[in-house]
Order: structure tokens, then sequence, then C-alpha cells
């Protein structure tokens, strides 16, 4: 069996991890839920070895968060995480004391394996990663028959924690960007501490097909989809003043190289103002189009990575103490909130080595809703289904069934997915 590497002890936060500690709190937890369905029922003791047998490899999530004078850093944690039964709603705060100080939790329910990380410690790609590394490694030990044992699969980057906002910033004459204020989606909520889970399921080649006709992406038609569905759903007849702006993650990856288990995103705001009468999809389409391709580029993105590293390389602000960056980064984070309605995080297609996709059924991925974001949104496919999915802080959706009614009649057969909530409308 593969020797287990030795980490350093500490590493520094990436340069977006520093506002995440700032910023959480149990409304807005910045905990997000990956989640693998296997083939048949787990079992919690086989998990609970396989997690203490993957752990070790993955330096990004061994750790603990720490506050120095002058910085927060992540510091190795020797204590055993333990996996638990799911009881609680999705992506709730992570309360170090709850989980031995790690910041991520592990957890199960039915054939169901979730993995909740603290966005502190890497972005969806990342913890991808490592729920699959798990997950591999629950199937060679569930399996004995039908996989290798001395192998090991999804370490490939598992001890890789490099800096990559800071090692591909380049200087930058160009100021900062400014989205402008957002409209905010209003309704009643649910009780405290309620979420609600809606999955919308479909086959990707019917949804492929619909995007071929209009000339665009998956991406792009999802955009547009919930642009359209927000305004028809949230929105007065007569429009608003302010545009619905959709904040869209991006895997910095795929465009820069590098292949950091730490954060590597940044995102874009693909922004729609809607006057009086029914949105016009496929001109929202074309438009969202447009500023996919003006806005997804690597000149966009390293004008941010510029922008955002230059705290990170100024002296001043490095000398700064602590709580006086504390503040400054959380009126910047509120300031900067209002220019924000929802968000799209589209994973893509999840990859699984061959040997082991006869024991996956499929994968979720759940983004934490929030006061200021009430609804968010994301996607991710695998073995042919793609799966959107929808986390709400409100008490009706009618959004959902907007959705799922404009799909069906594109084409795209939809089955429905909740967390079985009776409240929800659909």
């Amino acid at each position: 069996m593969k020797k287990q590497p030795r980490f350093r002890r500490w590493h520094k936060l990436d340069n977006t991890a520093n506002l995440f500690p700032v910023v959480a709190s149990r409304r807005t937890t910045n905990v997000f839920r990956m989640t693998a369905v296997l083939r048949d029922t787990v079992d919690p003791g086989l998990l609970q070895r396989t997690l203490e047998q993957t752990l070790p490899y993955y330096a990004a999530f061994g750790v603990r968060l720490r506050h120095g004078l002058f910085w927060s850093y992540l510091e190795a944690n020797d204590s055993v995480p333990v996996v638990r039964l799911e009881q609680d709603v999705p992506c709730r705060y992570m309360d170090p004391l709850e989980t031995g100080r790690f910041l991520f939790r592990v957890l199960y329910f039915e054939n169901r394996v979730h993995l909740e990380t603290f966005h502190v410690l890497t972005d969806g790609t990342g913890a991808m990663r490592f729920l699959k590394a798990i997950c591999y490694r629950y199937c060679q030990l569930a399996y004995p028959d039908g996989t290798e044992q001395e192998k090991r699969y999804g370490l490939e980057q598992a001890g890789n924690v490099e800096d990559c906002y800071l090692k591909y910033s380049r200087p930058s004459k160009k100021a900062g960007y400014k989205e402008p204020s957002a409209f905010h989606i209003k309704g009643t909520k649910r009780l405290a501490g309620d979420v609600g889970v809606v999955s919308l399921l479909m086959p990707v080649t019917d949804l492929k097909r619909v995007c071929k006709e209009s000339g665009v992406s998956i991406g792009e038609y999802l955009a547009a989809l919930v642009l359209c569905s927000i305004r028809q759903a949230h929105m007065p007849a007569g429009g608003a003043k302010k545009p619905i702006n959709l904040f869209v993650p991006v895997n910095l990856r795929r465009i820069f190289g590098g292949d950091t288990s730490l954060n590597f995103f940044s995102g874009m705001t693909v922004s729609q103002k809607f006057g009086p009468g029914p949105a016009n999809f496929d001109a929202v389409l074309q438009d969202v189009k447009r500023q996919f391709a003006e806005k997804c580029t690597r000149e966009a993105f390293e004008q941010k990575l510029a922008y955002t590293a230059q705290s990170e390389k100024n002296l001043f602000a490095r000398m700064t103490p602590l709580l006086l960056k504390n503040g400054i980064l959380r009126l910047i984070y509120e300031h900067s909130s209002h220019g924000s309605t929802t968000t799209l995080s589209n994973l893509g297609v999840v990859d699984v080595d061959e040997k082991f996709q006869p024991y996956f059924e499929g994968f979720r991925f759940l983004l934490p809703a929030s006061p200021g974001e009430p609804l968010k949104f994301t996607a991710c496919a695998y073995g042919g289904t793609l799966a959107l999915n929808v986390t709400t802080l409100l008490d009706r959706n009618p959004l959902i069934l907007q959705i799922a009614q404009h799909l069906v009649q594109a084409g795209v057969p939809i089955t429905l997915e909740s967390n079985g909530d009776e409240n929800e409308t659909l």
C-alpha cells in the first residue's frame, strides 16, 4: 500500500479563504455539501474506517483553524473525525466543538454519503475529490472481490496545498470591479433553522439536445432559466428597477492550470434587468451567452486575481492586526452582498474511476441558502443524469415549479426529489 505522506504542520489560508471565517455565522454558514449516492446501504462502521484511512493523505482537510496576531492559519489536527448519521438540515453551521475542531463532517443516510465542508478549506472541486477518495476506499473494503485492495485511488492531488491565487496573479493597473445593487428575492420564510431541498433530475442527452438547438452550453441555458424563473415567480408584474444578478462560480484550474486542493475559484455576475410583461426566454438566453463570452475569459480573471491578491502582497496590509483586518473584510463583504440575487454553481460532469462506476448511482451538490440569498442553485451530472439542486429558506417555491414546467415543455423529462417537506409547492 502507498506510504502515507508527511505534511508540514501548518499552512496559510489561501487568498479567498481569508474571508470565510470572518463572515461565517449560523445564518450564513459558508458550509456546502457534496453527496455520493451509492448502490447499497452504507455501513457506518466501514465508512468510519474508510475516513480514518483516507484523511491522512489529504493535507487540506486534516486541519483546524487557528488565529494569530496578523493572520489566521490552518494547523494539523491529530484528532480522529467521527462519521455520523444525518439528522439535521444540510449545510448547517460548522461548530468546531462538535467536529473535534475539524472543518468538515462526514454524514450518512441510507445509501448516501455526505461530505459537508467549511469553505475555508477548499472549493467544490477539492471537496468532490476528497469525497470520491473516501467512497473509492469504502468500495474497496465493502466489495473486496470486485476491486484491488492494495492500490489507492483518488489521491493524485491530495497533498497539494499551493495558493494558486498568488501563484497566478500578475500586477495590473486596472481598478477594482464593482457590481450594481441587485434585486433581492422576498417571500414567507420557513421556521428558523429549516431548509428546503429539491433536486430536479433530468437526462443529459435531452438537455444537450435543447441547448444545441439554441446554440448555447448547458451552463448558459441553466443560467437563463434561473433568471427568467426568478422574474416570473418573485418579481412584480411591472418589473423592477434593480437587475437580477446571478453569481456564477468558475473553477480557475481549467483556465490557469494548477491543481491545488485548496480554493481556486472566482466568479462572474450574469445580470438581467426586467421590465413589464413576461420574460422573453430566447432573448435572455442570447444575452446570457454574450455575457458568458465576455466575462468568462482568462483576461477577466487575471484582473480579478490581481485585485484580490493586492492585499496579500501589500506590506501595510500584512502588518495590520488581524482584528482590524477582519473588521475591514466584514464591511467589504456586507457591501458586496447587495450585488447578488442568487448563485448558480455548476460542477459539471463528475468523473468516477471505471472500476467503481457500478457502485455509484449519482451525485448531489448543495450550497447553503442565506438571508441575503434565500434560494441557491447548483448542478452536477453523473451517469447520464443531471441534478439541478435548489436550497431554500422560503416556505413555498413557485420558482421550482416554474423551472420544471419550462424544461418539460422544452422536451426534457423531470423527476423531482425533495427532502419530504409537506409545505413544498411543486
